[in-house]
């Protein structure tokens, strides 16, 4: 303990630096255990050769790219099929019902989801799984259309082939994972759920954006940008979400605040918004 309360002393104060991190990328690091934080920055401190807080500080600013790697260090940066499961359970009881019962009310059949910054494809198919699985016999009622973007044009033909180490099946709830194909040391996502999901490359600040769409998850892409590029972002989802459309952030990630009246809170925790209905 005393040996742990001289560290903290001699790295100066983390308080300052987790606010400098929350207002420079917007990621809210304290909902981590506090000793947990400690030893993830120490061990960045380690690898860069520098002793304070202060002194990382101004490596963040000299070195942007520094905030990824922290985000990798804090383990933020994986990905794996269905990410924070409680997401994709409040997803599938919640917000998989409520699309489906909007869209049956305006007698409409075209359900569309963005998965912006999908890295080698696991997010958009878990959206799949979780679609086809709250849908049911219902699936047949409705045409799901999900598009994964990202700017790695390598890990997109990935996403696109569609076949996974073994080891990431332990990541897909057992209910699901009917709709994967095990050989051997891999699988491969099955063609009912493949034939719903299409990748492209899409750069979020060049490109034109998706549009009309029922859904956006972006979740834990935020550290890439500072904060009048996430501001921009988040403007472009906005006008890209049909009205009542859900925009699913990361954990750690906040609406910029010049955006918090155009959205509706779903759920604090899980960091889910809506487009108000009586939005244009």
């Amino acid at each position: 303990m005393e040996s742990r309360q001289a560290d903290a002393v001699y790295r100066g104060n983390l308080s300052r630096l987790l606010d400098k991190i929350r207002e420079e990328r917007g990621l809210d690091l304290t909902q981590y255990r506090e000793r947990y934080v400690e030893r993830r920055i120490a061990s960045r401190l380690h690898m860069l050769g520098l002793h304070t807080y202060r002194q990382y500080a101004e490596h963040l600013d000299e070195s942007p790219e520094e905030y990824a790697k922290l985000i990798d260090t804090m383990t933020i940066n994986v990905t794996q099929f269905f990410r924070d499961s409680t997401v994709y359970e409040l997803f599938r009881k919640q917000i998989v019902p409520d699309i489906l019962k909007s869209k049956l009310a305006r007698h409409q059949r075209m359900i569309r989801i963005w998965s912006a910054g999908c890295a080698t494809g696991q997010e958009p198919y878990s959206l799949a799984m979780s679609f086809l699985s709250a849908m049911g016999p219902k699936s047949a009622d409705f045409l799901l259309s999900i598009q994964g973007t990202d700017l790695d044009r390598k890990a997109l033909a990935v996403a696109r082939e569609g076949v996974y180490p073994i080891e990431q099946l332990e990541f897909i709830p057992r209910a699901d994972r009917k709709y994967v194909e095990v050989l051997g040391d891999t699988f491969r996502i099955r063609p009912e759920v493949g034939k719903l999901v299409r990748f492209q490359y899409l750069n979020l600040f060049e490109d034109k954006p998706i549009h009309i769409v029922d859904v956006i998850f972006c979740r834990n892409v935020f550290i890439y940008f500072n904060r009048d590029e996430q501001e921009r972002m988040l403007g472009q989802f906005w006008a890209s979400l049909a009205r009542g459309g859900y925009l699913v952030l990361g954990r750690s990630e906040r609406l910029a605040t010049s955006m918090t009246g155009r959205f509706e809170l779903v759920d604090g925790r899980e960091r889910i918004y809506r487009k108000p209905l009586g939005m244009p």
